[in-house]
């Protein structure tokens, strides 16, 4: 796509007193965004809670206003002094730092990572091609997605960042620059990165060079948030808020890879830093060409000249080039967006998770419709078939999580997924890669899954009916050990399932579940030989297995060969 010529903003107000309807601010129409943003909170006031909004240029606030209410149920309304979480917009927090120490000299953007880390620091690296900077800013450094250490409802879960890297560190599944998936990890490290250049807790350096020269006070970058009490205060009321409206019930929690998503802050301190982004001028930067590098582009759609992440900053493809980033937390969601073309921006902050009522629709009020095809025109080729989501996990005990990521385009579906490399079939989207997968393997995984969850289920509906048919024939004799034990065993598997899925809706993930998981393979593994042997001949009292009995058993056997077998495809045995 060739580059838009720059258009005059004389052109431009020209054009919307011709046109009348054209949805682009002008600079001086201060009014009238304010009316268009206040109409548009109107309208879907039944399902907001809290909302704060700024649109901005370079140099001043041209609109802000605060909606709703913090705490519905108490009746506290949002305001200057009300603070929400910035989620993964914090992660421009982390690109700036990074960019200040380019500027410096401190940092090559294309040199291995590995240069500025403790010797051997990074353990899981598969691929010969080092891993650099400006990999970490596309999300295309190959790392798979993690489970842990996002959220957590104890203060007792925030380690050191350098020792929490340590501690956990993804598989890299895909050669560096291959395939772009988001990934929260690979945005600590560098924020591990900028700790080790600097010499001081990330944290500390963005305190020091960030958030004191721009004069953001009420902000807190910390964990814990106790480096401002300001912060940590309101923090502790905040309330957030569904979608829909329904209070979250708890709605706060810690993020111990804190770098990735775990900033706090009012309106007034985004709008300081959004507006530094903007402003070339900033103290931001020492330098106007950094902040030129800053939005100039690190990634395209392959094939194309049409950006796709700017060191960090995303495009999005309203009317005219945005570029910017959002982000949710448990109970909060964020946005800032930029034409650095127009030097105009938004930010909007809400406690609502997952919102995209003010956070995608309503910039468009400012930038116009949000429209993928303005940029990409015609498709190459409309992705159809089986796809998993670049952003997944491939290798190691949550292998299973894969499944979650499968997708199956039609051939008038999901519109926004383009053709990224012809030769692998690998399509993308705005913030992440989608992998071919071929149906046969497709068939295969959710076969095995799907008679694994069926035998699950089986065993206590299996043992009631064991019992039932005992006491109507008179037996007092026990089930036997093998048969006692191999439906313990599926049973077994149900309580450490309800365990994984109550961890991970109240995030508190645990390793726990990855040891019962390797107790459970060993001794299926040990059933099945055990199976082997007996079942052909007699039972233990000697005489000839009733044709139910054996049945039941050739079942059974069946229920916990396909638990051994799902235990080790999803590489549930890898608890050490």
């Amino acid at each position: 796509m060739k580059t838009k010529k720059r258009i005059s903003v004389i052109a431009l107000l020209t054009l919307w007193l011709c046109l009348g309807t054209a949805n682009v601010f002008a600079a001086g129409n201060t009014d009238d965004i304010g009316d268009k943003i206040e109409q548009f909170v109107s309208e879907h006031s039944d399902t907001t809670a809290g909302m704060a909004v700024t649109v901005f240029d370079s140099e001043k606030e041209l609109y802000s206003g605060c909606f709703g209410f913090t705490d519905i149920e108490q009746g506290i309304r949002t305001d200057e002094n009300s603070v929400f979480e910035w989620g993964s917009t914090t992660k421009l927090l982390v690109w700036s730092s990074v960019m200040q120490l380019y500027e410096q000299g401190k940092i090559d953007l294309n040199a291995d990572v590995r240069d500025y880390l403790p010797e051997r620091f990074l353990k899981n690296l598969r691929f010969n091609k080092p891993v650099t900077m400006t990999h970490l800013m596309n999300h295309n450094a190959g790392f798979q997605e993690i489970l842990w250490d996002v959220f957590s409802n104890s203060e007792e879960d925030i380690m050191e960042l350098g020792e929490l890297m340590a501690h956990r560190q993804p598989e890299q599944i895909f050669e560096p620059g291959s395939v772009t998936a988001y990934s929260n990890w690979g945005v600590a490290l560098a924020g591990y990165i900028v700790e080790c250049i600097s010499g001081q807790p990330f944290y500390e350096y963005v305190n020091t060079n960030i958030l004191a020269p721009l004069g953001m006070k009420h902000t807190s970058l910390k964990p814990d948030y106790s480096d401002n009490r300001f912060v940590r205060e309101r923090w502790g009321k905040l309330v957030c808020y569904t979608t829909d409206g329904k209070r979250l019930e708890p709605s706060r929690y810690f993020i111990p890879i804190y770098p990735a998503g775990s900033c706090v802050s009012t309106i007034g301190d985004y709008l300081i830093f959004a507006q530094a982004l903007l402003n070339r001028g900033s103290v931001l930067f020492a330098k106007p060409e950094t902040h030129d590098l800053l939005f100039s582009p690190t990634l395209y759609y392959d094939g194309t000249d049409i950006p796709r992440c700017c060191h960090g900053l995303w495009m999005i493809p309203y009317e005219k080039p945005v570029y910017g980033h959002g982000g949710n937390t448990a109970g909060c969601s964020a946005y800032i967006l930029l034409s650095a073309e127009d030097n105009i921006g938004m930010a909007v902050m809400t406690n609502q998770s997952g919102e995209e009522i003010y956070n995608c629709m309503m910039p468009e009020l400012l930038f116009g419709k949000y429209d993928e095809t303005k940029y990409f025109g015609a498709k190459r080729e409309l992705p159809t078939g089986f796809y998993k989501s670049g952003r997944t996990v491939l290798t190691g005990p949550i292998k299973l999580y894969n499944l979650t990521s499968l997708l199956s385009f039609g051939e008038e579906s999901h519109e926004e997924f383009w053709v990224r490399n012809t030769e692998t079939g690998t399509v993308a989207a705005p913030y992440g890669d989608c992998i071919s997968v071929s149906t046969w393997q497709v068939i295969y995984e959710l076969a095995i899954f799907g008679l694994w969850a069926l035998s699950i289920v089986a065993a206590p509906v299996m043992l009631i009916v064991m019992l039932i048919c005992r006491l109507c024939r008179g037996e007092s004799r026990p089930l036997g050990k093998w048969t006692a034990v191999a439906l313990l065993l599926r049973l077994a598997v149900i309580g450490i399932a309800v365990y994984i899925v109550w961890s991970g809706l109240t995030y508190r993930p645990s390793d726990a579940y990855f040891w019962g998981f390797g107790v459970i393979a060993a001794l299926a593994a040990g059933l099945c030989v055990w199976a082997f042997v007996g079942i052909r001949g007699l039972d233990r009292y000697g005489e000839s297995m009733r044709k139910s009995t054996k049945f039941a058993r050739v079942m059974t056997l069946c229920g916990i060969f396909v638990t051994l077998v799902n235990i080790l495809y999803w590489n549930m045995f890898m608890f050490w």
